[in-house]
């Protein structure tokens, strides 16, 4: 499927981008009947993060003014997946500001909807180090660059726009009468220069990634570009110490030999069920993740039986994995995966080790 294109599109959670002349080459069918949750509980996990999707606010883009359309020659450009990825850091975002760990007020939603995975159900959140794999142009990591150093100007309820510090609650955040109700608050610190780590393989990718981080304001020694394969330069450095990761990896079913190619392919060029790379990665993700408070985003289809990931996660790693926001896009119901240790990451646990190996 060939798709010609020349102009500006909104997406369902009201992002915009423009698209010139990009001839996208990828194509997948809607999920088929063995992609449905095996689940009950899986299935309204899915429900709750579709919910979730409909209800987030949407998150602001940083700039990409500084880039040309020959850029996404070589690198992939912020589309769906993207959006749907920051919405779901923004969100968590939102929440550990204003330290809702039930509804407004500190009240249970009626859904549960409490954000008490990871970084958002400790008291007192200090987050020290980030990491992005496959950073591409680095949007993730620059928008949760951001918004850790208040930076960020969000739309808020009211459609009006709010810079939101770190350890402050926008004054409409709070419901009427409980501007002395303080108990439910989680305080979120940073580090003085918390350090935001991305890789990618590819150069043009490093390249980008740090003039949008610079374009936007991030100071060059806290963003840390490295340029290698997955992690496999930071693993040593990183083990147990990673607070928030991001990896929006290719997912998407292809041919195996399309994976890890040269060309714009590899950016999305998943391999069978379009897992090879992320069965690669997700040891990785187990290693790096401190605990008990760190939390990964990972960007799945239905494609790539994510189900069957959590299991395996859980049952070799000890890393419980949900569905936490969900969205369908044209061809694509996107998933963002949230996953968080339930224990430390010891010698036992090899790394390295390809989490395909854990279904065999």
């Amino acid at each position: 499927l060939i798709l010609l294109l020349s102009d500006t599109i909104g997406t369902p959670s009201g992002h915009h981008h423009t698209i010139t002349n990009l001839t996208m080459a990828e194509y997948h069918p809607l999920r088929t009947n063995d992609q449905n949750p095996t689940t009950a509980a899986y299935a309204q996990h899915n429900a709750d993060a579709e919910r979730r999707a409909k209800e987030c606010r949407s998150a602001q883009m940083p700039s990409l003014k500084h880039l040309r359309m020959r850029d996404y020659d070589t690198v992939y450009e912020p589309s769906d997946d993207t959006y749907l990825l920051i919405d779901a850091i923004g969100m968590d975002m939102d929440a550990m500001m204003m330290g809702r760990k039930g509804g407004e007020g500190g009240e249970p939603s009626e859904h549960h909807d409490t954000v008490v995975d990871g970084l958002v159900e400790r008291d007192h959140a200090v987050i020290n180090t980030t990491l992005e794999i496959g950073c591409g142009t680095g949007v993730p990591s620059v928008y949760l660059a951001m918004r850790l150093r208040g930076m960020a100007d969000d739309n808020d309820g009211d459609g009006r726009r709010n810079e939101v510090a770190n350890d402050t609650i926008p004054a409409n955040a709070r419901k009427e009468g409980d501007e002395n109700n303080s108990a439910d608050i989680t305080t979120i610190t940073t580090a003085t220069n918390p350090l935001h780590y991305v890789t990618d393989i590819n150069s043009d990718a490093i390249r980008i990634a740090k003039s949008t981080a610079e374009k936007n304001g991030i100071p060059v020694p806290d963003f840390q570009t490295h340029q290698c394969d997955l992690a496999s330069t930071l693993l040593e450095t990183l083990t147990n110490k990673v607070d928030i990761l991001i990896f929006n990896p290719p997912y998407v079913p292809t041919p195996d030999v399309e994976v890890g190619s040269s060309g714009i392919e590899a950016s999305w060029a998943g391999g069978t069920n379009g897992r090879i790379v992320l069965d690669r990665a997700l040891p990785q993700v187990a290693q790096l993740l401190a605990y008990p408070h760190g939390v990964a985003y990972v960007v799945v289809v239905d494609d790539n039986f994510p189900e069957e990931v959590a299991r395996a996660m859980d049952e070799r790693y000890g890393v419980r994995v949900v569905p936490w926001m969900r969205r369908r896009a044209r061809n694509e119901f996107l998933t963002i995966l949230k996953m968080t240790p339930t224990r430390q990451f010891c010698d036992g646990d090899v790394g390295g080790r390809d989490i395909g190996d854990v279904l065999k």
